[in-house]
């Protein structure tokens, strides 16, 4: 019987083909020595993407009911911790053979100085910054945009609900919510412009190469660093659903297929349409999706957890099996993999959401799979 932690659904897997999948969510408390418990509380499932209240276009939770995901994300909610005491420091996440390293600072400013050259004032101190997108890299140029040809005023007020600027290209596609991005050298923009607190260690922002100049460079300037949820409308997750068209001319060029975050085959110029490639639901930073094949055992914090500056957590010697509905009767063994986890540090909580996938007749409604029988059994400790 499905609950308000358990689901099954409907959907078709990425050869087209109709299956039907058994979500699973289940939320630990983090003990003091790293190792996990059943939580009294046990978070539902996400059936709705959440918005922060502050930036509704900032993803503060994802679906987690997706019937497939080819990677499982981890997410970090909570903030880089200044243990000591210094402007600038590093933030570190460990998960099996992956190390995301952002570097972390206090507030900074930039300004023109006597000579018309971009300055930046000496950064402030913090004892934490939120890992969220909003401190990252990005932004947008509003005085650049004033100069985009709008229509007029009268017709604007009757279009209430369209954000005219969500195309517009002085806004950074990887991140328009983030700091410090400056296309055009306006006065007015320098004065108001941010630098970023989180950062890409091996390309900081500097006052030499904060300009982007020209909008189609935004390619070249740094990637954000965070480790939040990715809203999906933005590059290069949105390339994903093979919708639009990639907007730059040089995809080969992207630094995540440079890292290897994301595939060669991101994008189909010939043909963009020709595939929606599945990866498009896995919403972690793209440095924090680990493969299938790499199974999450521990992750260890550093800078990050409220009390220690080195933390390690070991995630819960348990996993599911999982049974989806074979009709007549019968029940379907899947293997299930994990398609989350979302540490909350500061909360003490992690949360995980498994996913057992078997192939299905046809598709079923949301009435029919009310009364679809299907089955949890855990095994472990």
């Amino acid at each position: 019987m499905q609950n308000h932690t358990t689901k099954q659904v409907s959907g078709n897997n990425d050869k087209s083909k109709p299956v039907l999948a058994v979500l699973v969510k289940q939320t630990y408390s983090i003990n003091k020595d790293g190792t996990c418990a059943l939580a009294d509380e046990q978070l539902p499932l996400a059936e709705d993407v959440v918005m922060y209240s502050h930036n509704n276009a900032i993803l503060q939770a994802d679906l987690d009911v997706y019937v497939q995901k080819n990677y499982t994300d981890v997410v970090i909610k909570g903030s880089a911790k200044n243990y000591d005491n210094a402007p600038q420091f590093v933030a570190e996440i460990i998960v099996g053979k992956i190390r995301h390293t952002m570097a972390v600072q206090g507030n900074q400013k930039a300004y023109l100085d006597d000579r018309n050259k971009i300055r930046f004032s000496e950064i402030e101190k913090v004892e934490t910054v939120p890992l969220r997108y909003d401190f990252a890299y990005g932004g947008k140029d509003t005085e650049a945009e004033k100069q985009m040809q709008m229509p007029p005023a009268e017709l604007l007020a009757s279009l209430p609900d369209i954000n005219l600027y969500a195309d517009s290209p002085f806004r950074y596609p990887r991140n328009p919510e983030g700091k410090g991005y400056l296309v055009e050298k306006s006065k007015a923009m320098i004065e108001q412009l941010e630098i970023p607190n989180l950062q890409d260690p091996e390309h900081l922002l500097t006052p030499e190469n904060i300009l982007v100049g020209d909008f189609n460079r935004w390619i070249e300037m740094p990637l954000p660093y965070a480790t939040d949820w990715v809203n999906p409308a933005w590059v290069p997750r949105i390339i994903y659903t093979g919708l639009i068209e990639f907007p730059h001319s040089k995809i080969a060029g992207l630094k995540e297929i440079e890292k290897r975050w994301v595939e060669l085959n991101l994008y189909d110029k010939k043909n963009p349409a020709k595939d929606f490639n599945y990866r498009f639901f896995n919403g972690g930073h793209y440095a924090l999706q680990t493969a299938f094949d790499n199974p999450v055992r521990e992750c260890t914090l550093i800078n990050i957890h409220p009390t220690n500056k080195k933390f390690t957590i070991k995630l819960p010697n348990v996993r599911p099996k999982i049974w989806v509905d074979g009709r007549k009767g019968t029940l379907k063994e899947t293997i299930p993999v994990m398609h989350s986890i979302v540490i909350e540090p500061d909360e003490n909580r992690l949360s995980i959401v498994w996913c057992g996938r078997a192939p299905a007749l046809r598709p079923y409604f949301y009435e029919e799979l009310k009364t679809m029988p299907f089955k949890v059994e855990w095994e472990g400790k």
